[in-house]
């Protein structure tokens, strides 16, 4: 147990470290899976969104709800259970950030995190803050984790 707050203090980053400049070329390469996930939404293709994610990396998603009545709910979903409702059906979505999203790479580890809207038949449904946590396994970038908040109101293009 001595040790544990030697590794926690050698772990902890400086205070005034301020996250370094990501490089077009870097957040093109974190961006590229998220713009296949998004593709795989619009075609619900679950095939598509499956193979940008490192489905063996123990990760999920997480929803953050908040009801118009103000209740919230926050649930956990496996990535077989996430994937398993992403089937062609009579609707049509199209999940998209709203603005350019943060992106934030540390070695083998990046952040993506953006404002971000769900239409539904051509019309607003959901809106929130999607929150991507990459990992870069040989090359190759991939989803460990996906959170998201959820509203229906105050929406932008509702």
């Amino acid at each position: 147990m001595i040790f544990l707050p030697l590794l926690l203090a050698a772990a902890a980053p400086a205070a005034d470290k301020a996250p370094a400049p990501v490089s077009a070329s870097e957040a093109a390469a974190v961006m590229a899976p998220l713009k296949a996930w998004f593709a795989g939404i619009d075609a619900t293709d679950a095939g598509a969104i499956r193979n940008q994610i490192r489905i063996d990396g123990g990760g999920g998603a997480t929803i953050a709800v908040s009801r118009p009545d103000g209740t919230k709910l926050v649930r956990h979903v496996t990535w077989e259970d996430y994937l398993a409702k992403i089937k062609p059906g009579e609707h049509r979505y199209h999940e998209q950030f709203t603005a350019s999203p943060m992106i934030q790479i540390d070695g083998d580890i990046a952040m993506v995190w953006g404002d971000f809207t769900l239409s539904v038949d051509g019309k607003v449904a959901t809106c929130g803050v999607d929150h991507f946590d990459l990992v870069r396994e040989n090359g190759a970038w991939k989803v460990q984790n996906v959170t998201w908040s959820q509203r229906t109101t105050g929406c932008p293009g509702t």
